[in-house]
């Protein structure tokens, strides 16, 4: 028998179709062109958010269509075009994984689930950024992050994960346009860093990146980024920056492909990362970092602006929100997505930071939406 959430989902996805029939010429896949976003030809600014759940692995585990198509209104009416997802928050719903690390594939309410998110994004035109993995997985908080260290230790449970979940995901939802990226792991440098981490070699974890990056293109257009803690593990520019250990080099020494490779950077931004490395939105532009080679944007940055840490560790505000989106666009930036809409911890929420998405919006209105929905 159908559960009624699932029937809710099946007829809801019906209705976002049948209302996006009529408008499909409408809805334009975003692009690179040298180093800038373009949907038909036309320049886009990412202006948004991070959603990054509402209930922890919603994709399978407690989804609720009413949250996220009530977010997905939000930000657009708050003038934002684009969230980040994280569509596996630690592994522990909709994947399936085994104790010796082999994935086979994901449960059916992570795909009915997904399936109605992106059907929802495609309703309000929001670009989604889907984050497939992240440090969580293997930090030793959670009960199964052995499972996960094992996938990352072993090539062949990597290429299972590939061919098992990231070929399946990319090839059910690559005819969507809104689904216009995919970080292949939120703050995977965390997982060297940490102590209580996996704490595994540089190349384990380019040799998974650059494996997601091939399975990417090789099935769709679909953008392809990893979401870096910090900027100085997307450089190699001089100290403090340490290395790029995501330039084309560093992921094909891994996998001898010319499809492993980001398609842009999308490093990320708090206190601390601008106290050492610089202030993205008024003082470094992506050529002082060496990476001006193709489109640079945020991925994350508190809702509140941009911040400063302190000689004794406290965050200072330095840009407020109202100007970071249009300073970041102005300074050769790409996008600015900030850290949350749906204020999942200290960091913000769409409350403080929608000024700044309007202000954007305001002054660049055809760099926000370059393609309308065509009015009835």
């Amino acid at each position: 028998m159908i559960s009624s959430k699932r029937l809710f989902h099946s007829l809801s996805l019906i209705t976002v179709c049948l209302i996006f029939s009529a408008n499909s010429l409408f809805a334009q896949r975003i692009k690179t062109e040298g180093t800038i976003f373009t949907v038909d030809g036309k320049e886009i600014f990412m202006n948004g958010v991070n959603t990054p759940w509402d209930k922890w692995n919603d994709f399978g585990g407690k989804y609720r269509h009413k949250f996220w198509d009530a977010e997905f209104q939000r930000i657009r009416e708050a003038g934002g075009n684009s969230s980040r997802i994280w569509i596996s928050c630690d592994g522990e719903k909709g994947i399936k994984i085994n104790g010796d690390g082999f994935v086979s594939g994901a449960t059916k309410a992570h795909w009915e689930d997904l399936d109605d998110m992106f059907a929802l994004a495609q309703k309000h035109q929001i670009y989604i950024m889907a984050t497939l993995l992240s440090f969580d997985h293997t930090k030793a908080s959670h009960p199964n992050y052995k499972k996960w260290r094992k996938l990352i230790s072993n090539k062949e449970k990597v290429d299972a994960y590939v061919a098992n979940y990231v070929i399946p995901f990319v090839t059910r939802y690559k005819n969507n346009p809104y689904l216009w990226s995919i970080d292949g792991c939120n703050e995977i440098e965390w997982i060297h860093q940490d102590k209580d981490n996996a704490q595994a070699p540089w190349e384990n974890l380019q040799y998974l990146m650059a494996k997601v990056a091939v399975a990417v293109h090789q099935n769709s257009e679909i953008l392809f980024t990893v979401g870096s803690a910090a900027i100085k593990w997307n450089s190699d520019a001089p100290s403090p920056m340490e290395k790029n250990y995501w330039s084309n080099q560093s992921l094909q020494s891994q996998v001898n492909s010319p499809l492993a490779l980001l398609d842009f950077y999308s490093p990320h931004y708090y206190g601390w990362v601008v106290k050492w490395f610089g202030n993205f939105c008024t003082e470094k532009t992506p050529s002082d970092y060496g990476i001006n080679d193709r489109p640079c944007m945020i991925g994350e940055n508190p809702a509140t602006g941009i911040f400063f840490q302190t000689a004794s560790n406290e965050d200072s505000l330095v840009v407020p929100i109202q100007d970071a989106f249009i300073k970041t666009y102005e300074n050769g930036w790409k996008g600015l997505m900030v850290w949350t809409s749906n204020g999942v911890d200290r960091f913000g929420s769409l409350q403080h930071c929608s000024q700044g998405l309007k202000a954007f919006y305001k002054k660049y209105p055809e760099k926000t939406y370059p393609i309308r929905k065509k009015e009835n």
